[in-house]
């Protein structure tokens, strides 16, 4: 989405005083989140991933999922930075004041300090807020520029970088765990045998996964939000070995039973071992790929925006024993 550019009522904040606050979030920040569980969970917004003071939240939709999702694209990357509404201009003022309680700091002089109290005195009275950048993981991850924006309440034109639903569409994608493949093998992978097929099954059926990240703020009239949604298309399956005719297999995956699933009975690609294991195993690899679409609603089945993202790979590996067939002789 096009990012417009900051009108003439914004006053901006110096990047002196953008250091220094981006410093001190920093050093506030908790730690990494815990492994989410199955299921539908509403996050703490000061706790995940590491996120330094943001507002969003997070609503997440993973059954059977405990692997975060890896995009197919090697260039993808999160928002790792943004702007969104954080402080009245008297929050601000108290959070200065805060600061300045703490005694002098490295690389903030006396004029920084007075900077920050003229652009509170200058919006008393104001009907707004300050919108502050935010960044995930590390300050470094912004570029150098200003940290706080003031915006008129009402004010239809949202700084430059401002949190819309295509950056929460990124957060929540960033977000997301999807599920190992569940693959079954027939023969079992302790008993597969030279030149038999292999074929695949699932466990059992996948469903769809999704994400919701949304931000909320009644003062500053902002009420938006994403959803990132993961569906499971295909199946890849490497035997782990040269000597597999063929190496490698892929399936569709069909909507049956409540689910996606998978049954290569029938296909006319199933991995035969031609070589026995010896005393080892070979290493199948799984592989889904999934179809990953966002929409700005709360729902996993609003209508989805144009600029999908990168499909999401989920993986797994099991050890198959490939034994020789015995022949008893008389």
């Amino acid at each position: 989405m096009p990012r417009r550019s900051l009108t003439h009522h914004r006053t901006r904040a110096t990047a002196t005083v953008a250091a220094l606050a981006c410093g001190l979030l920093l050093a506030s920040a908790g730690g990494a989140a815990a492994d989410r569980p199955s299921g539908t969970t509403d996050t703490n917004p000061d706790t995940g991933n590491g996120d330094i003071g943001s507002s969003v939240r997070y609503v997440y939709h993973s059954p059977g999922g405990g692997q975060p999702m890896t995009s197919s694209s090697g260039n993808w990357s999160p928002p790792v930075c943004w702007f969104e509404p954080r402080y009245t201009n008297k929050e601000l003022y108290e959070h200065n004041e805060e600061l300045e309680e703490k005694g002098p700091l490295e690389g903030i002089d006396h004029d920084t300090a007075d900077n920050r109290e003229r652009e509170t005195d200058a919006h008393k009275g104001r009907d707004g807020m300050w919108w502050e950048r935010t960044p995930v993981m590390s300050p470094r991850s912004c570029e150098i520029g200003e940290l706080w924006i003031w915006v008129d309440r009402g004010d239809p034109d949202p700084p430059a970088e401002a949190v819309d639903p295509e950056i929460l569409a990124g957060l929540a994608y960033d977000r997301t765990t999807l599920p190992a493949p569940p693959v079954d093998i027939k023969p079992a992978e302790d008993r597969n045998v030279v030149n038999l097929p292999t074929k695949i099954q699932f466990s059992e059926p996948l469903d769809r996964v999704w994400t919701t990240a949304s931000l909320v703020n009644a003062q500053a009239g902002v009420d938006i939000a994403a959803t990132t949604v993961a569906e499971p298309v295909s199946l890849r399956i490497d035997a782990g070995t040269e000597y597999a005719d063929p190496a490698s297999c892929t399936y569709d995956l069909v909507r049956a039973g409540g689910g996606y699933q998978v049954d290569s009975e029938g296909s006319d690609c199933n991995i035969t071992y031609r070589r026995s294991s010896g005393e080892g195993t070979y290493p199948l690899q799984a592989q889904i790929v999934w179809d990953v679409t966002w929409n700005p609603t709360r729902s996993p089945d609003g209508e989805p925006q144009n600029g999908d993202l990168p499909d999401g790979l989920s993986t797994s590996e099991q050890d198959v024993t490939v034994k020789e067939i015995q022949t008893v002789v008389r």
